[in-house]
């Protein structure tokens, strides 16, 4: 599809691409795109600071977007790397209240800008995308308290280690894969400092993975799984969540 040609069809392949939108009505999604942006950012531009007050909801389509966080007088520090596609800080949106975290680009990134007053009108009138967004909610939630739980659970090493394990699991190259981003920065979003961060690569060579420059290799996954400590309830990547509607005709 040629985007210059035709703009209204690549931001409706846009929504369709994203979970939150995907099963929305064509008239829905038309008028969704109607009104909305789709537009190419660099590298390393910002694209709101915390205590903004929220004017679209965001949908990465493609690139890099890191959520950070800072205190008065602290150095910033990374929250979240946002990978395609994912709507990002829905919450605030919704509410309509000032934003918690900033967004940067890591990369040259495709973002789609939904105008946030057509979304609360829509939402006011089309139940499917209410519990839509309802589930998106949820899951980002439960994504959340997974998150803290990590945190709080386990080692620096063992949190490295579930990261390579997703990574590698995702690219799926015979157990191997690319860093997708420096060290440093992979650091801070692991809530580790550089210098720790190579002492976990350190460790982990002892349990199986070899980190050579940007590349990555699990020579022995069992053995990483058992260092890392897998849980199911804990680890278990969701997909989709979607909020049950009742049935209307009494079963």
């Amino acid at each position: 599809m040629n985007e210059e040609n035709d703009p209204l069809g690549a931001i409706i392949a846009a929504l369709v691409r994203t979970p939150l939108f995907a099963a929305l009505a064509g008239d829905t999604l038309r008028k969704l795109a109607a009104r909305s942006i789709l537009r190419q950012f660099d590298r390393d531009e910002v694209l709101f600071q915390a205590g903004d007050s929220p004017e679209y909801l965001y949908v990465l389509i493609e690139g890099t977007v890191q959520l950070s966080a800072a205190t008065t007088g602290q150095r910033e520090a990374v929250v979240e790397l946002l990978r395609p596609v994912d709507t990002f800080l829905l919450a605030a949106a919704l509410v309509v209240q000032p934003y918690l975290r900033s967004a940067r680009t890591v990369e040259p990134s495709r973002i789609l800008l939904i105008p946030l007053q057509l979304l609360l009108g829509e939402l006011k009138t089309n139940p499917d995308l209410t519990f839509t967004v309802l589930g998106s909610l949820a899951q980002q939630y439960r994504h959340l308290v997974s998150e803290i739980k990590n945190l709080r659970l386990r080692t620096a090493a063992q949190r490295l280690a579930v990261y390579l394990l997703r990574l590698v699991e995702s690219e799926g190259h015979d157990q191997g894969a690319h860093l997708p981003h420096d060290k440093k920065l992979l650091a801070d979003r692991l809530g580790m400092t550089p210098e720790s961060f190579s002492r976990a690569i350190a460790e982990l060579r002892q349990h199986g993975v070899d980190v050579r420059g940007e590349d990555v290799r699990i020579t022995d996954a069992d053995e990483l799984r058992q260092f890392c400590r897998l849980d199911q309830v804990l680890d278990t990547l969701e997909q989709d969540l979607r909020v049950l509607v009742p049935s209307t005709d009494g079963h």
